[in-house]
């Protein structure tokens, strides 16, 4: 029979490294056998109920379980978070369907998040930069190296689009009637070389992961969620920054994964529970 641990170590047998230190069994325990699981980007109190009416045992979740979030998941760092009326609802919801709570994270952006997210922009495979960043050419144009390995130099790119029609693309496919945007040089600037800043990389906290893509010779950047001190990076470094939300950019890749957990483990009854975006722009 399937366990929780059953599902990390076939995990970390892909990455080929253990989990991260913000990731395992946050609720639960990770020896209890499995039948069910419901894969999600966040267990909201929703997706915790479509878990417990399908009588699954298992949640796999992208994000924290409780609030404050933390990246590093330092449950220390805020005495007394247990007794907050959100932690408290969500742990009494889960205990009431006897579900397991498995944070899977980084080791998922790294398995498939960011190049899901890629092709649900309709940007193709990504490639590597000389410096190993990964990034994505717009339209084509793939170029090579003197060594001929397909890769492509910093400052070339592909045919290219407009920052306006990325914009428009990301709308029509988030179903989002509007996003954000920054355009230091305007929407119909031609850009050809993209740095897709994952889920919440583009969140000032994580602020270093805007310079790689800089250094790469990107001229868009497509967040998922961003605040005000990354539209500033961007702009200030001349670069149009989109967001669309963090949920939408990481939904396509956390569907992939249920699907690959659902290959490896035909015994598991494995569902995916999509999450929306959480507000509306008026």
């Amino acid at each position: 029979m399937t366990t929780s641990n059953d599902i990390i170590q076939w995990v970390e047998g892909l990455k080929g490294r253990p989990i991260n230190h913000e990731e395992g069994v946050h609720h639960g325990s990770p020896e209890t056998t499995v039948h069910g699981v419901t894969v999600c980007w966040k267990a909201v109190p929703a997706a915790i109920d479509a878990a417990g009416a399908r009588g699954d045992d298992l949640i796999v979740g992208h994000e924290s379980l409780y609030y404050p979030y933390y990246f590093d998941y330092d449950p220390d760092r805020t005495p007394g978070w247990p007794e907050w009326g959100i932690n408290v609802r969500r742990k009494a919801q889960l205990e009431r369907y006897g579900l397991t709570y498995l944070r899977l994270h980084t080791s998922i952006d790294a398995l498939c998040i960011a190049t899901d997210m890629g092709r649900w922009l309709e940007l193709g495979e990504p490639t590597r930069t000389e410096r190993g960043t990964i990034v994505w050419e717009i339209a084509g144009g793939v170029g090579e190296t003197a060594a001929g390995e397909g890769k492509t130099a910093a400052g070339e790119g592909g045919a290219g689009c407009t920052v306006r029609e990325l914009v428009e693309r990301a709308k029509r496919l988030s179903g989002l009637p509007a996003i954000r945007v920054s355009a230091p040089h305007g929407l119909d600037q031609t850009v050809r070389r993209a740095g897709l800043l994952v889920g919440g990389a583009g969140l000032c906290p994580n602020g270093g992961a805007f310079e790689p893509y800089v250094r790469a010779g990107c001229d868009v950047l497509i967040a998922g969620e961003t605040d005000n001190y990354g539209f500033r990076y961007a702009a200030e470094c001349g670069i149009p920054l989109i967001e669309t939300s963090h949920e939408v950019v990481e939904n396509p890749g956390f569907r992939h994964f249920a699907e690959m957990l659902a290959a490896e483990f035909p015994d598991l009854n494995v569902s995916f529970f999509e999450n929306t975006c959480p507000y509306e722009v008026l």
